[in-house]
């Protein structure tokens, strides 16, 4: 028969096999008793000292207690206290930690990496508003904080003018000392101003461009406009011309209301009083918002 390609006869073969069997079983109790033998060791070390967790990395200012450190594979008793350990400085960091082996005390000292990957968080307003050529602080009320405790102030990125109408999108970032970086996206609104006088009220000082207004003016006359039977004198006040359905006439201050709408109220007098018998005017310019 053939095994291979060769001409082999059938007690040869059954040899080969034989012995195939033999070596591969031989390596197979070779390879369990190597396992036996690793298994065996790593029992023996966990008996007599401490063992670990394999991540000791932590961010800055964590909050992280000794016995934490541990892994949940340790089998000797611990004998130091859960105290917290001091995470606000970055970098290595020595800790040490009692235990108890065959009834004595035994210290292992180890490292442990404080570091920041955080990025730092950004309190501000998605969008913010004014008026052309009215300036405001974009970074009023801005608040940035930081697992690291370092005083971080927020900075604007992004094109924008007060003189120019228009809607800005900009970003406020704030970068801590480990470089870790934050952006967070807002709005400035510049608007077109408009005049916040309501229509139809006036003033006797001009108001600004932002208002459109139309100009009146007012004569008041100082002058007779009643008389006392009692004192057998004449009363005098300030009158104002106005015209009514198409008569002209005057009135006094208190008469000028809806009923004479072709000037507005005018509720302070001048200060000039005058008591002789003659006609005295003054002549007022009124500003009215359209």
């Amino acid at each position: 028969m053939k095994f291979l390609g060769f001409e082999i006869s059938k007690k040869l073969f059954i040899g080969i096999i034989a012995s195939i069997v033999i070596v591969g079983g031989g390596v197979t109790t070779g390879v369990i008793l190597m396992n036996n033998k690793d298994n065996q060791k790593q029992e023996e070390k966990q008996k007599d000292t401490i063992l670990l967790k394999e991540d000791l990395k932590f961010e800055i200012n964590s909050e992280v207690k000794l016995l934490s450190l541990v892994s949940k594979d340790n089998k000797v008793k611990i004998l130091s206290e859960d105290d917290t350990i001091d995470t606000s400085t970055l970098g290595e960091k020595e800790i040490t930690i009692k235990y108890e082996v065959e009834e004595k005390e035994e210290t292992k000292i180890f490292k442990i990496t404080i570091e920041d990957t955080q990025a730092p968080t950004i309190e501000y307003q998605k969008e913010l508003s004014t008026n052309v050529g009215s300036k405001i602080d974009l970074l009023k009320g801005v608040k940035v904080s930081d697992n690291s405790k370092e005083e971080i102030k927020a900075t604007i990125e992004g094109d924008y003018s007060f003189d120019n109408e228009g809607t800005y999108n900009l970003k406020y970032v704030a970068v801590d000392s480990s470089n870790n970086k934050k952006e967070e996206e807002f709005t400035l609104k510049v608007n077109k101003p408009t005049c916040n006088k309501k229509s139809g009220s006036w003033s006797t000082s001009k108001p600004s461009s932002l208002c459109e207004y139309t100009t009146k003016k007012l004569v008041w006359r100082w002058q007779v406009v009643d008389y006392d039977s009692n004192t057998d004198t004449n009363i005098y006040g300030w009158t104002i011309d106005v015209n009514y359905n198409g008569l002209v006439g005057s009135a006094l201050p208190s008469q000028v209301n809806s009923s004479y709408d072709v000037y507005p109220y005018l509720s302070t007098q001048p200060k000039e009083k005058y008591n002789d018998n003659q006609d005295h005017e003054k002549t007022i310019t009124i500003y009215i918002i359209k």
